[in-house]
């Protein structure tokens, strides 16, 4: 049974990894490696959240209807075996004033192969093969979703960006429609699965959005797969602001419904020009001070890239801290 063995890197395991945005696609640029191996690869699988309304996305979400491709759009080009003209394509957005100014080639060509197709599995299957990808994408459901949230003070905000703007601590959150069925790919890849593995990104509108289909808590709970959460390096103004990591934790817990095994945290320091200006923008490093928070196992190690202009987790450290867990799950 998933969850029933002991958990070893180089084993062919069954990783289920969800979320959004470009933590969805960090987690998944580290994870290919173990996909894409010869010997033993992991079954990988990426479940991604549909509720963006912003951008590109949200522009062809209002204008043709269906599901905002940007998410799966990145997600997809994080899983391509080699860099290439095509992964560049994919992400190519068309500059100027006029009615595609914004737009993302790949978001319309996704688009464009749902509406060909019918379906949009389908259509991210066609896609990941012209790019030669490693492991499977799903969204977390084919319905047009919108997320929801209310505050303390009963304010309520609604779609993604409007959430992504709140200000902590919210009372409730939720998706609209509530019956919104997930994918059935998407529930078997976790019931199936032998590790799940929330990645950092957006706190409400990202990490915890696909666990508000009450399925998909549901499948990894009878999956008892441990659940690993790989936690933000820093706090975003408005939608996590002045929250540390405890209360990441203990907000993925409450709203999602689901129990948290471990998490990696990032205890790599960051330059003090750029701690500066996250800290001018309202920005905060999201600190693991303890070994054990809220009763769950915090394995620290540096994850920061010290390459990038902005803080984000370098894919080869992040693969190496989670094979070092994996045995102590």
């Amino acid at each position: 049974m998933p969850g029933s063995r002991a958990l070893h890197a180089d084993l062919p395991l069954k990783v289920v990894a969800l979320g959004g945005g470009t933590g969805l696609a960090a987690l998944l640029q580290s994870l290919k490696r173990e996909a894409g191996r010869s010997r033993d690869p992991w079954k990988l699988t990426g479940i991604v959240t549909v509720s963006d309304n912003g951008g590109s996305s949200g522009r062809l979400r209002d204008e043709l209807g269906g599901l905002p491709p940007g998410d799966l759009r990145n997600c997809l080009s994080a899983l391509t075996l080699e860099d290439s003209a095509l992964s560049d394509l994919l992400n190519y957005r068309f500059k100027g004033d006029g009615s595609l100014a914004g737009h993302s080639l790949g978001n319309l060509m996704l688009w464009a192969l749902a509406d060909l197709t019918g379906d949009w599995v389908r259509a991210i299957r066609q896609l990941s093969g012209v790019l030669v990808t490693v492991g499977r994408l799903f969204p977390s459901t084919v319905v047009p979703v919108t997320l929801c949230a209310e505050d303390l003070a009963g304010r309520r905000y609604v779609g993604e960006t409007a959430v992504g703007s709140c200000r902590p601590p919210l009372a409730r959150l939720w998706m609209e429609p509530a019956d919104a069925e997930p994918l059935p790919e998407a529930v078997l890849a976790l019931l199936r699965a032998d590790l799940v593995i929330l990645s950092p990104g957006s706190l409400f509108t990202s990490t915890i959005s696909n666990l508000l289909l009450p399925e998909l808590q549901e499948a990894i709970a009878i999956s008892r797969a441990p659940v690993v959460y790989v936690a933000n390096l820093m706090t975003e103004p408005g939608e996590t602001a002045g929250l540390d990591l405890e209360s990441h934790m203990a907000a993925i817990q409450a709203f999602g419904r689901t129990h948290i095994s471990a998490v990696i945290a990032n205890s790599a320091p960051l330059q003090p020009e750029m701690l500066a200006r996250y800290q001018e923008e309202g920005g905060e490093p999201v600190s693991a001070p303890a070994d054990r928070i809220l009763d769950i196992p915090v394995h620290r190690f540096p994850l920061l890239d010290p390459e990038a202009p902005a803080a984000r987790h370098h894919p080869d450290l992040l693969n190496r801290a989670i094979r070092e867990t994996l045995p102590r799950l």
